[in-house]
């Protein structure tokens, strides 16, 4: 096959999904929503401006490895909502049943659960918290009291916007911003590698 469609578009899209069909995720980069059912969404977005992309064949491309992660993992595991491309833009919408469905279909780290069960499934809290009010970093907050809660924690190593139901409350100070109450923006260095702990960025809200 010939080689129209380049590496990097191709890992993008199928990293993330975009729910612009139900209007449910408002995003402007590569974004990953996770809802309050355990549900993910999350978005792709990519220049697709080149004449020499074939959409359908793209379009196959990502149905083929749908159907295959289905085919072991059950329907509902991924479905994809649509898939567009529109002014020299590839958006792909697609639904995951839970965090671990992402997590394996993508080959990335994404924990979503409570702080005392990211615990007990190995997370160290190995870094530094800043804590967030109205938006604003306020100050700083010791590890050891972020491990003494029980709130909702989202633990993931990716260069996208992570959007909650609900108020962000802390996050690991190092590569976060907060862009709303809701989403805070993770931009990862370039040498930074998925799933060592000194790049794994933690979002605890309500």
């Amino acid at each position: 096959m010939k080689k129209i469609i380049s590496i990097s578009l191709v890992c993008l899209l199928i990293t993330g999904l975009l729910t612009g069909c139900g209007k449910s995720l408002e995003a402007d980069r590569d974004t990953v929503y996770v809802q309050k059912k355990g549900t993910i969404i999350s978005a792709a977005i990519a220049d697709f401006d080149k004449d020499y992309y074939q959409e359908e064949e793209l379009k196959n491309y990502v149905d083929d490895r749908i159907q295959a992660y289905q085919s072991t993992h059950g329907q509902k595991s991924i479905q994809i909502d649509d898939f567009s491309v529109e002014e020299g833009i590839a958006k792909l919408f697609i639904k995951y049943a839970g965090y671990e469905d992402y997590q394996e279909f993508n080959d990335v780290t994404l924990f979503s659960g409570t702080v005392p069960q990211a615990l007990a499934a190995g997370y160290k809290f190995d870094t530094e918290f800043s804590e967030i009010v109205d938006e604003k970093v306020t100050g700083n907050i010791e590890n050891t009291k972020i491990m003494e809660l029980d709130a909702k924690i989202i633990i993931l190593s990716e260069k996208v916007d992570v959007k909650v139901d609900g108020t962000v409350q802390y996050v690991s100070s190092k590569y976060t911003t907060i862009k709303a109450e809701d989403t805070v923006s993770i931009q990862l260095t370039e040498d930074a590698e998925d799933g060592e702990e000194s790049t794994l960025v933690y979002i605890i809200y309500q």
